[in-house]
């Protein structure tokens, strides 16, 4: 248990400098003096439920892997990790309900609780993770054509930019079969983004400084794509190095890039390449 609350110590540390650079980068200038409560659920296409999803997956798998790296138990690490899970995001909900721009919001802790319970039911269904979510980015046009809503630069817009993110869920093919017919290193990844959003709800906004002037793209049609590929997993490569362990797990949670089948409704079949 020791070991338990200096690992809790040092996360809350790293937490903290991320809550600081968050306020910098999203909450900059939009904070109001009360607490208010805002239904998101139908904005973005649901991209950013997925990212919450993914979020809360990866952190308690962090927690859960750091932890059994210091000999707790696993059925220890697995409780604290859970929980970690959804307890480390709750303070990003309660500085959305300060903002004037956002609101606390259910549907994104709801979110936060479907990705830390999709690992505990792999984890109590098969002592491991078969099915790994993961993200891919890469630079779109939108974020030119509203800087203040998608970012003004690379790290804001990876945050930001729901038109250049893109969610995956890996897996090998071995999982549907008795016998081992694939490599356990190659797997097949779906993926889940979406296109044309410069808004929450529509293409159409306020240019500030403009005298209400509005800024119309609502000509661009607003869609949901899917996606599958390759990927390559790092979990069947061990490493007894303190380091190279800490890697793997860093770069695990990205696909690695490969080309991708892509559908959506206005463009049909695609093939593309979509980066880290």
């Amino acid at each position: 248990m020791a070991r338990v609350w200096k690992i809790a110590g040092i996360c809350v540390l790293i937490y903290s400098s991320i809550l600081i650079a968050l306020g910098a980068i999203w909450y900059q200038g939009i904070f109001k003096g009360h607490f208010t409560f805002f239904d998101d659920s139908l904005e973005w296409l649901q991209m950013d439920k997925v990212g919450h999803f993914f979020a809360a997956f990866q952190i308690s798998r962090w927690f859960i892997q750091i932890l059994r790296w210091q000999k707790v138990s696993a059925a220890e690490a697995q409780k604290v990790g859970i929980w970690g899970g959804i307890i480390y995001l709750c303070p990003v909900e309660i500085l959305d309900g300060f903002s004037e721009a956002y609101g606390f919001s259910w549907t994104d802790i709801l979110a936060n609780c479907l990705g830390t319970g999709f690992l505990w039911l792999q984890l109590q269904a098969f002592k491991k993770m078969n099915f790994l979510p993961k993200f891919s980015f890469q630079l779109s046009p939108f974020a030119v054509m509203r800087k203040e809503m998608l970012g003004s630069h690379l790290f804001s817009q990876l945050i930001k930019d729901y038109n250049g993110q893109t969610y995956w869920l890996s897996f090998s093919p071995n999982v549907f079969f008795k016998k081992k017919y694939f490599p356990e290193w190659l797997q097949i990844s779906i993926g889940y983004g979406a296109d044309n959003l410069l808004g929450g709800h529509d293409n159409v906004w306020k240019i500030d400084g403009q005298n209400n002037v509005l800024a119309d793209y609502s000509h661009l049609a607003r869609t949901r794509q899917f996606f599958i590929s390759f990927d390559i997993s790092l979990q069947y490569k061990e490493y007894s190095n303190p380091f190279m362990k800490f890697v793997r797990l860093a770069l695990s949670c990205l696909k690695f890039p490969f080309p991708a089948i892509g559908f959506s409704a206005n463009k049909g079949f695609e093939f593309k390449w979509l980066g880290i």
